[in-house]
């Protein structure tokens, strides 16, 4: 009969570490990689836990049968990782799995190549950002597996998680327009949407709202768009742009608050002060944005909360709902200097 030493042994980890696992210890600090290898020996070794036969049973079952779901993330590693917005998410969903009996098992990445998505051996798949139902369900000789898409509402069959991104940027335009401002810029990223034949652009929702307000206000300027990628070193290189302009904008609305930091280095190194001679306002309040100098006018994004609903939508799918839910998290606007408002939240 195999023991905790087997198993450790065979998955070269503690015995401790093992047997804090197979009880479901999910406040343990370990990758999922470690926890996944545990339960894989486990389960070679055929081992069953002693003492009272049922609880034995139960506590074998629940720690045999995690149930494994996938993440279809949109982006390139390094964006998910350079961007705290897309890592607030994910750390969210790995929370949440940790309670609900969860394993992040597989990771799809459709930022450049189109990877199949093989769902044969998951339970559910979360996707993050906006991919198409043909691509996450490529392999029609499979069972269609629940998915919930954060950050993108694909149809009413499928659940999803939002934020309103033109209400944010209506929250942050509101503002500026309440401190006087009427040449304001826009700096910010190229949507799109992934499908099977490739990448879609799309004009981002932020972009949107901010071109419909200063058009319904006979304030628009084309030329004070400046669009890139959303990287955090696109805002540097569009903040010069800007720069570069005899007549400057007042204020600037940035799509991001990586962006928006990037587009402030520029300005300082311009010899420009921030708010004194442009006001910057942004979306997001990572945790940068207080820390920064000036402090950032930001629209508050509950990122990980987001990746949260997401996970608890779909063990809700996987116990029998068939109604499609879609959640909207609310945003705020926190006001700090960069804005050249005095420190105050709004609500």
């Amino acid at each position: 009969m195999a023991t905790i030493k087997d198993i450790a042994d065979r998955a070269g980890v503690s015995s401790a570490t093992v047997s804090r696992v197979l009880n479901q210890d999910y406040s343990l600090q370990v990758s999922e990689e470690t926890r996944q290898r545990i339960m894989d020996a486990a389960k070679a070794l055929e081992y069953k836990k002693g003492g009272n036969r049922a609880r034995k049973k139960n506590a074998d079952a629940a720690a045999m049968n995690i149930l494994n779901i996938g993440l279809v993330i949109w982006c390139t590693e390094e964006l998910e990782f350079s961007d705290p917005y897309y890592l607030s998410i994910r750390q969210g969903i790995e929370r949440e799995c940790a309670k609900q009996g969860m394993h992040v098992t597989k990771v799809f990445r459709l930022m450049d190549d189109a990877q199949e998505v093989d769902t044969e051996q998951l339970d559910g798949l979360i996707v993050i950002g906006k991919v198409d139902l043909d691509v996450v369900q490529r392999p029609l000789n499979t069972k269609p597996k629940p998915i919930v898409f954060i950050d993108y509402i694909l149809n009413d069959n499928c659940d999803s998680v939002m934020f309103d991104l033109r209400k944010a940027a209506r929250q942050a335009m509101e503002h500026l327009f309440e401190l006087g401002h009427r040449q304001i810029g826009y700096i910010g990223g190229v949507s799109y949407i992934r499908r099977t034949e490739g990448r879609v652009h799309n004009v981002d929702q932020r972009q949107l709202e901010f071109e419909a307000m200063m058009s319904d206000r006979g304030l628009l300027d084309p030329s004070l768009v400046f669009v890139g990628d959303w990287r955090t070193e696109e805002g540097y290189r569009l903040m010069l742009q800007v720069l570069e302009r005899k007549e400057r904008p007042s204020a600037l609305l940035i799509g991001s608050d990586p962006m928006a930091i990037a587009a402030i280095k520029a300005a300082n190194e311009a010899g420009l002060s921030i708010p004194e001679d442009m006001a910057i306002v942004s979306i997001d309040d990572i945790h940068m944005a207080s820390f920064v100098t000036p402090p950032l006018t930001t629209v508050k994004v509950y990122a990980e909360e987001m990746g949260m609903t997401a996970v608890k939508l779909l063990v809700d799918r996987l116990r029998g709902r068939e109604v499609s839910l879609h959640v909207t998290v609310p945003t705020k606007l926190i006001i700090r200097k960069s804005c050249g408002a005095s420190a105050r939240i709004k609500k």
